[in-house]
């Protein structure tokens, strides 16, 4: 991150949502929500955290040889990030599950979906304490962190393009999952029922509604797709299909080496497919 003096004014704000609309959002089912705030113009619903950390996630330096998968919610995040750090680290793979997904991939929004305190019986802020005691936790651990990390990163985010540092694209290669709005919001749905920081407690009706008012966290679906599709025919962004994946993972895999210019025999990535990724 740049120091406070050269950080990038934002082009949006980010405001308080009125306690009426919380109540409504509560009265959907969206039992967690005492609090929201949303970007203007963008009206992107976010956890209160976001609030003092926007300018740290829109000036968030990346770096030529980092990897960024920007995803809206539940639409293959998870699946894709694993394939990009075993196209990233071929030699590792029979370690891969002595490496937390964690330490693979870092999921920078969680600084403000499960914000750390100085206080926290968390491996990560003790860690984050112990290599910088003059740290502010609440500055964002998992940014911080990143921040510092020596060598390639792999970085995955939920944020809208927009809402990125604007040199993203110029600076680094990035993959964008698009996933069926009625797959994301069933997931959503389903996720929510389980969910500790975004718990729902309604029925699916409830749910699809305030999903078509662009009212979850991370809303509005459209925008989000827009904004990574306007951009599609730039260089170092790669846009995919959620249901491509699942229709043809190989066809889809020797793209994305081509686009992240590693050379794999087809016979690699066949073998890949057969021990699961093509989830």
């Amino acid at each position: 991150m740049s120091s406070t003096g050269n950080l990038r004014p934002l082009p949006f704000t980010v405001d308080r949502v009125s306690d009426k609309e919380v109540s409504r959002l509560r009265s959907w089912g969206f039992s967690g929500h005492a609090e929201i705030v949303r970007t203007n113009p963008s009206r992107v619903n976010l956890p209160p955290a976001y609030s003092h950390l926007a300018h740290a996630y829109y000036n968030f330096e990346f770096r030529p040889d980092d990897l960024v998968l920007v995803t809206y919610p539940r639409s293959g995040t998870t699946w894709t990030s694993e394939i990009l750090w075993a196209m990233r680290n071929v030699g590792l793979l029979e370690q891969a599950e002595e490496i937390t997904s964690g330490d693979r991939t870092t999921f920078i929004d969680m600084d403000f979906l499960m914000p750390s305190r100085a206080d926290d019986d968390n491996p990560k802020v003790k860690e984050f304490l112990s290599l910088f005691p003059e740290g502010r936790v609440e500055d964002g651990v998992v940014l911080q962190m990143t921040k510092w990390h020596k060598g390639p990163r792999i970085i995955k985010t939920h944020l809208q393009i927009d809402l990125l540092n604007p040199d993203l694209l110029d600076t680094c290669k990035t993959v964008y999952v698009a996933r069926n709005p009625k797959d994301v919001c069933v997931s959503l749905f389903h996720h929510g029922k389980i969910s500790k920081m975004d718990p729902f407690e309604s029925e699916f009706p409830d749910y699809a509604e305030a999903f078509m008012a662009d009212q979850v966290l991370f809303g509005p679906y459209w925008d989000h797709i827009k904004q990574a599709w306007k951009r599609k025919n730039h260089a170092n962004l790669h846009f995919m299909f959620y249901e491509d994946m699942k229709l043809d993972i190989l066809g889809e895999l020797t793209k994305l080496a081509r686009f992240l210019q590693l050379d794999f025999t087809e016979e690699q990535l066949k073998a890949w497919v057969s021990v699961g990724f093509g989830a």
